[in-house]
């Protein structure tokens, strides 16, 4: 296999990354959370996605911040590397790599399992490699490729939601007091326990995962300065407000903790405001809503790969590859598919999901540090200073909250991949003997030159 330089190749526009990032988050993961959010709140379900939006919009107002000054690829491992330096780079950047890597595997294993249960007589195994192998080929067709496929289950999802929306305000129409509607009560019910609540707030942000994700594209958009930002910013906002809508609609509809089955909680709503057949198309959308998210994240990871690669960190001639003939980094996307197929065979959900809490609040965290200290340093106003500083403060500040409340699981596979983490950084400096290569160097030698002029020395 040729190394060649690692090129990206701008075809993407700000409207394109914008679905790209709700094609992460996938406005469908809504009907999966509401029920356990629902029992954890007490009802007040809007309430919990509102504050989730305000929390997770501070982190993107740093993620926005950092990516109009460092348009690369990298993400938040590009961030801390420039502001931090390469070792906290690292560090950062096998923190997302958690979240990254694992959150393909969720979805594989999610739509093998839904798949399987509606055709049993057929091998589970062929699900993952069917999943995997769909993605890995999209991927490795192109980014312009994956746009197209996720803007159309993207129009299906939004569609399927307005559905929805029609139904539960024909029902409030409809419906009276005798019906136990309440319109305030997705807002105003009273939790269990303050403790409750903040769980709940905090599994509706986990909703919000993968509006980062936007960042990796830096260098396939046109503009990225603006282009990503404004991508960060609008995915975050639209997705809180399309999950805070549906929610609110469900749960006002259906002003009780009662469910059959807390995991089907919405699509029992569903059905009975709207009858079985919608209650089918939300199973299929939800599947197809995941296959999306996968695509993305398969994505994401493989661009971050890329930079990490490029940079010396990782092996430079498998993780820097960009293949001349699809612009698209293939080892990487071939490895993500690998690792989707054996983990879509080998594990469960839940382990999968342990990680990827972890990792994700790990890296808003410290991106929220990096734009507090670059604002700190170059803002060429009181303002431009302040601002940021405050932002950064008060998104970090929620982020520290989230961390503390991951369950134990969560929080001992964190250290088991930190402590793999160390070890491999062990390998690389020879016990630390060496250092890191800086990333300055990294990003002559790479596309990012731009991104380097455009950061203030």
């Amino acid at each position: 296999m040729q190394v060649t330089p690692a090129r990206l190749v701008p075809q993407l526009t700000a409207f394109s990354a914008t679905v790209f990032g709700l094609s992460y988050m996938s406005p469908m993961v809504v009907i999966g959370t509401l029920g356990l959010i629902a029992v954890l709140t007490g009802g007040a379900v809007a309430s919990a996605y509102a504050m989730a939006t305000v929390g997770m919009f501070l982190t993107a107002l740093s993620y926005a911040y950092m990516a109009r000054r460092l348009p690369v690829a990298g993400s938040a491992y590009t961030y801390a590397s420039r502001t931090l330096g390469p070792l906290w780079g690292y560090a950062v950047g096998w923190l997302v790599l958690l979240d990254y890597v694992f959150i393909p595997m969720v979805c594989c294993i999610f739509i093998s399992v839904s798949l399987a249960s509606l055709a049993p007589s057929v091998p589970f195994w062929v699900w993952p490699c069917a999943v995997a192998s769909t993605s890995t080929t999209i991927n490795i067709l192109g980014i312009a490729v994956t746009h197209r496929v996720n803007l159309a289950v993207m129009i299906v999802q939004l569609l399927t939601i307005s559905v929805i929306l029609v139904a539960c305000a024909r029902h409030l129409i409809l419906g009276s007091a005798a019906d136990g509607i309440s319109l305030s009560y997705p807002f105003l019910a009273a939790a269990p326990s303050l403790s409750k609540f903040v769980a709940g707030v905090a599994l509706a942000s986990y909703s919000f995962l993968g509006f980062d994700a936007v960042s990796t594209l830096a260098e396939e958009t046109h503009n990225p300065s603006q282009s990503i930002p404004t991508a960060i910013m609008l995915a975050t906002l639209i997705g809180g407000a399309i999950f805070g809508i549906c929610a609110y609609a469900l749960m006002a509809v259906h002003p009780s903790l009662r469910f059959d089955n807390i995991d089907t909680a919405a699509y029992e709503i569903v059905g009975t405001v709207a009858g079985q057949p919608l209650r089918v198309i939300c199973t299929v959308v939800v599947v197809l809503a995941y296959f999306t998210a996968q695509i993305s994240t398969h994505a994401s990871v493989c661009r971050l790969l890329m930079v990490m690669g490029r940079d010396d960190i990782l092996p430079r001639a498998v993780f820097g590859y960009v293949s001349t003939r699809f612009r698209t980094p293939v080892a990487n996307i071939l490895i993500i598919g690998a690792i989707m197929l054996a983990a879509g065979i080998g594990l469960s959900i839940r382990t999968s999901t342990s990680f990827i809490n972890f990792g994700a609040f790990s890296a808003f965290l410290f991106v929220n540090v990096c734009a507090a200290l670059h604002a700190r340093r170059h803002g060429e106003g009181r303002w431009q200073r302040t601002s940021p500083v405050i932002v950064g403060l008060l998104g970090g500040a929620v982020c520290v909250t989230l961390l503390f409340g991951l369950e134990r699981s969560a929080q001992a596979a964190g250290l088991i991949w930190s402590v793999l983490g160390l070890s491999y950084l062990a390998f690389k400096t020879r016990l630390f003997r060496r250092d890191l290569p800086p990333i300055d160097v990294a990003i002559d030698s790479g596309q990012s030159c731009a991104a380097k002029r455009a950061v203030p020395q």
